[in-house]
């Protein structure tokens, strides 16, 4: 081949390349354009949240960049930090804050350059054609509909998945880590996959189990004939795979030190025990992500491609390992069924696929080859439409299930709804939202809210949308004290299994008593007046609103209480001992109540907004024997606050006052707080923080409660608090 042959060789190459990179980027843009414009709803929940966070942080750097950083190194010590959005906010700046322009920033920043890393990864799985394996590769991934659907609703997690792709495509140049820059590189790849989303933990997981159980194979082979080596090819693996692990902790620590603690000391299969579904359930919603069809087609192509040595040896026994671990994670060990979770399963899919078309296309021949890749591919392509369109014809799970956009016909009445209760309560009146299903709960409310209403005035719909799940919330009496309104949704609006943002049966009772309060006439709805608004919703739901008449009384909250607890079986998972009773409407509830370790607790109590008075209560859970003896540290940091009391009183779950004491303090006297209490069969301790002259009290009179115990049976002290 002469030059000028050779050049006109490259540029055909190069030219070939940009018009498939081309073409990606403009089915890429008519799929997403041509669904979202289809939609009409009102997004909620983790379908709202990256959405509002990314335009959120965007107008930030608009409006200033300082704040901006500052907001987004605050967040890297939450669960969920702002990291990922910030690749998006120039396409955000640029284009707009509408839902197309979010949903086209994800898709061309993140999901793009990931099909082109599945593409390069098959290219190292199949070792012939390189160029035409990596093309038909990402071809292939525009006909899963998983690879669609988790940006289309919303989640920007593909982020976190195109790093753990890099981590692997590095691992796949050489499995032996010969060379230092992979250790590097992996590392901060896996690293930066975490703080993106914390998810990705598990993938980090499935990495370097599968990279440790690949050179555990690899020993086993070299140990039959060199031994020595073989011991020392483990050493230097182990040492290896060390590094790497060494390299993602210290850039997790360096970055979000906070966050990376929290993370191994939370225990997150508790808290998030609402999402595990039951295994039947998982793996028939599994099934409905992708298809049957799609999964025989993924294990044909894995096992013939072994089978005929058309896969590269040390890349598949890694990337089926890989997958392996992966699946158990997420179908055997979590089970977690939300749509975003799909991305960790969906390039075990893509590649499985990618293995069958050309193991069928080099090994078959004749009218069979033709025959298996005619099937195979009107089979994708059929899966795909009906992935996508609007049209649900209820066909078997040999095809996916149906995710068209998301169009609400009772459209119009949310918007009345949200009219309504903008007018009743126009100063942010707590709003309770007594449901919380995908079709009926308080951030669609908010939601529609923040759609219909300009930015500095969207804000102003107060509606209070947890507790909502029992794994992870509390007990919601405080919140139902502080509403002013309450929106009962009939028949009961909660996540079923059938649903795609779905949760395990039975862990919703935190809302249901607030449900079963107003519809069962509990004690304390008659604190409240039914108005005469009616809604009527999709699927027959009939929303009405209830409006506070008075102050719900202690010995109410009591016996709500006590029957909330009666009927929710198991304690919420973070119910603390101490839960605050204040009904102020300008206050969080449980905002001065936090755990600091083992039963040690901090108290800080604040001036109610828009008044002198510190009027505060809080009840003590915990078991309680028939002498109680209260103990702790006081601190008034004014010295000009005039002084507080504290009432204690002891009650039973009949809401009857056994028995009492109060002693008052300022900040010259002793601020040790030392009480006997006694009473017959008592159940709840209450603390109540009183202001000893509300009209000479000042804005500034805070109180401040160490070492806080309750004796007899359980103790329990307060660590030192810093002032809010």
């Amino acid at each position: 081949m002469g030059l000028f042959d050779f050049v006109s060789f490259k540029l055909r190459r190069k030219f070939l390349d940009g018009f498939f990179l081309f073409l990606l980027v403009l089915v890429t843009i008519a799929v997403s354009s041509i669904y979202v414009s289809r939609e009409h709803t009102f997004y909620w929940w983790d379908y709202a949240g990256y959405n509002s966070a990314t335009v959120s942080i965007s107008n930030l750097f608009r409006e200033s960049p300082d704040k901006a950083i500052h907001e987004v190194i605050e967040s890297l010590a939450k669960e969920k930090n702002l990291l990922i959005s910030l690749p998006l906010v120039p396409f955000i700046l640029l284009f707009g804050d509408s839902r197309l322009s979010y949903i086209l920033s994800v898709s061309l920043i993140y999901v793009v350059p990931f099909r082109l890393l599945l593409g390069a990864i098959s290219a190292k799985l199949i070792p012939v054609y390189p160029r035409l394996v990596f093309w038909s590769t990402v071809l292939l991934s525009l006909f899963i509909p998983m690879s669609w659907i988790p940006t289309l609703r919303g989640y920007l997690d593909t982020g976190g998945c195109l790093f753990v792709g890099l981590a692997i495509l590095v691992y796949l140049q050489d499995v032996k880590l010969k060379y230092w820059w992979q250790i590097l590189l992996i590392g901060f790849s896996l690293a930066v996959a975490i703080l993106w989303r914390r998810h990705f933990a598990y993938s980090a997981i499935a990495f370097f189990g599968a990279a440790t159980l690949q050179a555990i194979i690899l020993f086993a082979v070299q140990y039959q004939s060199i031994k020595n080596k073989a011991w020392i090819y483990l050493f230097e693996s182990g040492v290896k795979l060390g590094l790497i692990a060494a390299t993602s902790l210290a850039v997790l620590m360096l970055v979000a030190g906070d966050f990376t603690r929290s993370a191994v000391t939370v225990d997150y299969r508790n808290l998030y025990a609402a999402w595990s579904l039951p295994v039947n359930h998982i793996l028939t919603r599994y099934a409905d992500f992708y298809g049957l069809g799609t999964w025989l087609l993924v294990a044909i192509g894995f096992s013939a491609g072994i089978l005929t040595r058309m896969l590269v040896s040390e890349a598949t026994i890694f990337v089926s390992l890989f997958g392996i671990l992966s699946l158990i994670e997420w179908l055997l060990v979590l089970r977690y069924g939300y749509l975003h979770y799909t991305i960790h399963i969906t390039p075990i899919a893509l590649l499985g696929l990618s293995a069958f078309f050309w193991t069928s296309w080099l090994k078959l021949k004749g009218k069979i080859r033709y025959l298996m890749l005619g099937v195979a591919g009107f089979y994708l392509i059929a899966n795909a439409v009906l992935g996508l369109i609007p049209l649900k014809l209820g066909l078997s799970r040999l095809f996916v299930a149906n995710f068209p956009p998301l169009v609400r016909s009772d459209y119009g009445e949310v918007v009345k709804l949200v009219e309504f209760l903008r007018k009743i309560a126009p100063n942010q009146e707590p709003i309770y939202i007594a449901g919380a299903s995908n079709n009926f709960n308080a951030n669609i409310l908010k939601q529609a809210n923040r759609k219909l209403n300009p930015p500095e005035g969207w804000w102003k719909l107060n509606t209070i949308g947890r507790p909502q799940i029992d794994s992870r919330d509390t007990y919601p009496l405080p919140e139902l004290l502080m509403s002013q309104y309450v929106v009962v949704a009939t028949p009961f609006q909660q996540v079923l299994l059938s649903d795609e943002q779905v949760l395990r049966p039975g862990e919703q009772d935190v809302v249901k008593v607030v449900y079963d309060a107003f519809t069962q006439n509990w004690e304390i709805s008659r604190d409240f007046q039914l108005l005469p608004e009616q809604f009527q919703l999709e699927n027959g739901v009939t929303v009405r609103v209830y409006r506070r008449m008075r102050p719900s009384a202690i010995a109410t909250a009591i016996k709500t209480l006590d029957a909330m607890q009666k009927q929710i079986a198991e304690k919420p998972g973070t119910q603390l001992d101490w839960i605050s009773l204040n009904q102020s409407v300008y206050t969080s509830p449980n905002y001065s109540v936090s755990k600091a370790s083992n039963h040690l607790y901090n108290i800080v109590t604040h001036p109610i907004k828009n008044t002198k008075q510190i009027d505060t209560s809080f009840l003590y859970l915990g078991s309680l024997s028939e002498q109680v003896k209260i103990t702790g540290n006081l601190n008034l940091p004014n010295k000009q606050c005039e002084g507080i009391s504290l009432r204690l009183t002891l009650w039973n779950n009949q809401g009857k006052l056994i028995n009492s004491a109060e002693t008052a303090y300022n900040p010259a006297s002793s601020l040790k707080l030392n009480l006997l209490l006694e009473g017959k069969n008592p159940t709840y301790l209450l603390l109540e923080v009183l202001s000893t002259n509300p009209e000479k009290s000042t804005n500034q009179c805070q109180l401040e409660i160490h070492n806080l115990a309750v004796d007899k049976n359980v103790i329990l002290s307060f660590a030192s608090v810093s002032r809010f």
